[in-house]
C-alpha cells in the first residue's frame, strides 16, 4: 500500500477554494431554481406543500451525492445513488424549464445551466477518493 500524500498548506488553501466556489455555486442555483419550481408547484395545486417541495428535491440531491462520497471513501462504492442524484438533477432542469417555457432561450439559459454544477462537482471529487480507496467505480 501506498504512502498516504502529505497534504502541503497550498493544497488545503486548493481545497478551501474549490469547496467554497462549490458551494457558492450550488446556492446560486438554488436561489435562481427555487422560486421557479415554487410557482410550477403554485400553478399545478402543491398547496402549502409549494414552499418545501423545491428544498426538498435539492436536499434529496445533495443527501444522496454526499452520502455516495461518504460510502466511495470507505470503499464501499454504490453507484446508484449518484445515478438517483443525476435524475433528481434532470427532474430539477425538467421543473425550471416547464416554469419558465414563456422564453425558450431563458427557460433554456436559467433551468440547465446551475443544476448540474453540484452533482458534477461531487461526481468529479469521488474518482479522487474512489482511486485513494482503491475502489474506482463507474462514473456515470
Amino acid at each position: 500500500m501506498a504512502a498516504p500524500i502529505q497534504l502541503t498548506r497550498m493544497h488545503r488553501v486548493l481545497i478551501g477554494v474549490v469547496v467554497t466556489g462549490a458551494v457558492v455555486i450550488a446556492g446560486i442555483g438554488f436561489a435562481g431554481s427555487y422560486a421557479a419550481v415554487r410557482e410550477l408547484a403554485i400553478k399545478k395545486g402543491f398547496g402549502n406543500f409549494s414552499y418545501v417541495f423545491p428544498v426538498g428535491i435539492d436536499a434529496g440531491i445533495c443527501v444522496l451525492l454526499a452520502l455516495d462520497l461518504l460510502l466511495t471513501w470507505i470503499r464501499i462504492p454504490f453507484p446508484l445513488l449518484r445515478q438517483t442524484a443525476w435524475l433528481l438533477t434532470a427532474a430539477t432542469i425538467a421543473f425550471n424549464g416547464a416554469a419558465l417555457c414563456r422564453s425558450f432561450i431563458l427557460s433554456v439559459v436559467r433551468s440547465a445551466a446551475p443544476p448540474p454544477r453540484p452533482a458534477t462537482s461531487s461526481t468529479a471529487g469521488t474518482l479522487p477518493i474512489g482511486t485513494r480507496a482503491h475502489t474506482l467505480t463507474c462514473l456515470a
